[in-house]
């Protein structure tokens, strides 16, 4: 007899609650910078909400959708052309913060690295679902991967250094997962360790950041400024924190505390507890995600899911990583939990497509 499995709850359930605390955090750490940039201490979390309503309606049809359109050829290389095509407009709409990262549009901005790492995963997967036979021809595999370059190419352009080195992760992790000879994996790090040298040579400021993690002291009014304020949030939380809304860092002390060091506040007002409560939200995240890319239909299902629950994890690993000082600050963003639409929309429609695998898994029972 065959049942269905149904949806995972535990996965449906995990995706809300970090939703839900990023409104929260949100709210939290935009009520006094809101005031005094726009005279609205709601401004930002209002449009949060409005990204959430529409992350969430996003969410619900994918998991909703009865058929796997995600695995098609016309789907997956569409969105390949869209993400490349808007990484090329977002070198139209002016720079902000030295970079070319976003597209404006009447009071909204849209960061298009955030879907084009959905693409890319999208295609990866397609690419990949082949026999190792034909993986491990080499000329092919350099063949199918240049779609990935030219987009890492174009966030080199931005430059957007952390989710062109997420991208180069994800990459290496799908030509793992699709059995690629160890061999030409080692030959691809060798290949592209030249360019992550140049990129750093390149990139003096990117360079010091890495320095600055040995002695941060020594370069807290510049470098290290962030960090240290980040680190200084967390530790002043204690184990219980100072309640919610009670932090004092996110008053001008530490740059970006609703984005991109949002995890330094959960940390100051809900303490130890809170920050390893939402990192542990984020371990049950990926081991559900990857428990259904196990059992999951076929192969191509399977290289999907993995991607899309490693690209999430990894990216809630480098964010609170850097908020504790671990690694230097690059503009990667909590999922679900950091103030931004894009980072928000791409996750849940990465969290949508895990679910939806989920509720059409099947059981094989045997008859009695």
């Amino acid at each position: 007899m065959i049942k269905r499995r149904g949806i995972d709850k535990t996965l449906l359930f995990t995706t809300l609650i970090l939703c839900f605390i990023g409104l929260i955090m949100v709210l939290s750490s935009t009520i006094f910078i809101a005031k005094e940039k726009y005279d609205d201490n709601l401004f930002f979390f209002k449009k949060q909400l409005l990204w959430l309503v529409l992350g969430m309606v996003i969410f619900a049809v994918i998991v909703n959708y009865k058929r796997p359109f995600y695995k098609k050829n016309s789907f997956v290389y569409l969105a390949l052309l869209g993400s490349i095509l808007l990484l090329i407009l977002v070198f139209f709409s002016g720079k902000v913060n030295d970079s070319y990262r976003w597209i404006r549009f009447q009071g909204f901005s849209l960061q298009p690295s955030e879907f084009a790492k959905i693409a890319v995963i999208l295609y990866l997967a397609l690419v990949f679902n082949r026999e190792p036979r034909e993986i491990n021809d080499i000329k092919r595999l350099l063949i199918s991967l240049f779609p990935v370059m030219v987009i890492g190419i174009l966030l080199l352009m931005e430059p957007d250094l952390g989710n062109f080195f997420l991208i180069v992760t994800i990459t290496g992790i799908f030509v793992y997962f699709a059995g690629v000879k160890i061999r030409y994996l080692a030959l691809g790090i060798l290949g592209i360790t030249p360019l992550l040298a140049m990129i750093f040579v390149l990139n003096r400021d990117k360079l010091e950041r890495i320095l600055a993690l040995v002695d941060p002291e020594r370069y807290a009014d510049t470098v290290t400024y962030q960090m240290l304020q980040s680190v200084y949030a967390i530790g002043s939380g204690g184990i219980f924190g100072l309640g919610a809304g009670n932090s004092t860092q996110k008053l001008s002390f530490l740059p970006y505390a609703y984005s991109d060091f949002i995890y330094s506040i959960i940390g100051e007002e809900f303490g130890f507890v809170g920050a390893v409560t939402v990192l542990l939200l984020f371990l049950v995240f990926w081991i559900k995600g990857l428990r259904i890319a196990r059992f999951s239909d076929d192969r191509q299902t399977y290289l999907l899911l993995c991607g899309f629950t490693y690209m999430i994890f990894i990216q809630a690993i480098i964010n609170i990583s850097v908020s504790l000082g671990l690694l230097p600050t690059n503009g990667i963003p909590l999922p679900f939990i950091s103030c931004g639409g894009s980072s928000l929309i791409a996750s849940l429609i990465m969290a949508g497509i895990i679910i939806n695998v989920s509720k059409h898994r099947k059981l094989v029972f045997k008859n009695d």
